[in-house]
This record gives structure tokens, sequence and C-alpha cells, in this order.
């Protein structure tokens, strides 16, 4: 076995970032020979992808692109934004299954970031506006409104109109996943979901009662991590207000503090509206 796969294989991390780090760019052979392995387990394979992301070449691009959703997983994605080549688009945009088949937005966001004309992205991209999907279609319609192909907003206001909690989680959590798009040209979007109650994630705290049941502790108005806490995360990370409170994950927002927030919108120039969007028939 590899002395890099057989540190991986034993959890001995402080021993593999010594060696990959000795190694800088002769540790690609080595993570090529791992991840082109059969034997070699997935998680193995995706370790041995994470530690590629320190070494910065046009080969080790290549490599990760090889790995994208084929067991490079969030690696992969984050290695080739780290390291973008133009390079590593015909190897990407082979990848790609028909619209009707395709179900790996990441592979379209990634996309969207490489350093190739813009025209050419938007070429390959806006077939997938019409994908079978859902989360295809907000790859392509994220990678769209990156290249500020005309209508990309409005697609993305529409979509924000769902009242599908799941379609609005996965939409939104894009904003928390991939920096390019934390960028004030999106905060506008975003400003109607602060006004958006719909419930996304339960947080709520359980406890076990004698007879085996459970039930909840947390009361009603703060069990679940709603739309418009979404949306405050993500316009203050993006704009880097100054708030007298915490931004965490996972948290709810009192009334008093989206209004906080508002109000500074109002005075960076933006206009701020007090009613969410009106549900769409986003599909």
């Amino acid at each position: 076995m590899l002395p890099l796969a057989q540190m991986i294989r034993n959890d001995n991390w402080s021993a593999a970032q010594a060696y990959v780090d000795r190694q800088n760019i002769g540790i690609i052979p080595e993570i090529r020979a791992i991840v082109n392995d059969p034997k070699t387990d997935s998680t193995t394979r995706d370790i041995a992808y994470g530690y590629l992301r320190r070494v910065r070449t046009l080969d080790s691009a290549l490599l990760l692109a090889q790995g994208l959703g084929e067991g490079g997983r969030s690696n992969s994605v984050l290695g080739l934004i780290e390291n973008p080549r133009a390079e590593v688009y015909p190897i990407l945009k082979a990848k790609l299954l028909p619209p009707r088949e395709e179900k790996n937005k990441k592979l379209l966001l990634v996309m969207a970031q490489m350093p190739v004309p813009e025209n050419q992205r938007i070429a390959d991209i806006k077939p997938y506006l019409e994908a079978s999907y859902y989360e295809t279609r907000y790859g392509a319609l994220f990678g769209l409104a990156l290249l500020d192909e005309p209508g990309g907003l409005e697609r993305m206001a529409h979509e924000l109109g769902t009242d599908r909690y799941q379609r609005k989680q996965d939409f939104l959590t894009i904003f928390y996943e991939y920096r390019a798009w934390r960028i004030p040209k999106f905060v506008p979007v975003l400003i109607p979901v602060l006004n958006d109650p719909l419930p996304l994630k339960d947080i709520g705290v359980r406890r076990r009662n004698e007879d085996g049941s459970e039930s909840y502790m947390t009361p009603e108005e703060l069990r679940y991590v709603r739309a418009w806490d979404y949306a405050l995360n993500i316009i203050v990370k993006t704009l880097n207000l100054d708030v007298p409170f915490k931004i965490a994950d996972n948290v709810t927002y009192s009334k008093a503090q989206r209004d906080l927030v508002k109000q500074k919108l109002r005075d960076l120039g933006y206009t701020v509206t007090d009613e969410p969007y009106p549900v769409t028939d986003a599909q």
C-alpha cells in the first residue's frame, strides 16, 4: 500500500499532512495512483482528493476534475473553485449528461466558475434550465445569473416564491456553500426572503417521555430555522454588516433583528420591502 494511503487508513493525520507538505507537487502521482486504484475505498479516495487541494497546479486541477462526481465529492468541487483552470473545462463538459438525465448541480456550478469565455459557459449551461431534476435546474439558474445572462435574477426571484420547503432550502443553501454567489448583486433578490416565514429546518430540542414518546421542549416560534433566517445570515455575511448579535447557522433571529438588518440595507441604498415573494408555480 502506498504511504499516503496507509497513513489515511491508520487515521494518522499529522503524519499524512507532514508527508504531503514534504512531497509538495511530488504527491500528485501518488494521489493519482490511490484514486485510480479500484481497490481504494471511497473514504480514502475522498481524503486523498482533499490533500490534492493543497497543491495548486494544472496537474492537480486535472485530477480533481477527473474526480468530480466520481469519488472526489466536495473536495473536487472546492479544489477546482480554489484552483480554476481553463484546461479542466473540457473534462467537466464531457461529464454532463443530457438535461433529462443530469442530476449533479455541482458540475454546473463549477463549470460556471471556470476561466473560459462567458459565451461558451452560457451556451453549455443554458439547456439545463429545462433539466428534469430541480436541483440541476438550480445549478443552471445560479450559473447563468453569475454570468449576467439576461433574466437571471428574475428566474431566481420566481424560484424563491416556491412554497416547497425542501426546494427553498436547497436553493438558499447554495449561497452558504459557494462564495461566488455571496456578492452584492444577489442581495436584492434575497431581500423579500427576509419576510418569508416558511420553516426550512427543525432545530427543536426534544425530550423522551416516560411512555417512550418524544415531545418538543422548544417553543413553536423558535423550533424552526425559517427562510428569513437563511436570508439574514446570507445578507449579513455578504455585505459584512455590523450587527450587535451573533450570526451563526441553525439559529433563529427575532423580528427586531430582522428589522435592524432591513434598516441597514435601506441606509446602504437598497430598496427594501416588508412583503415576501408571492407564491409562484416554481417547478
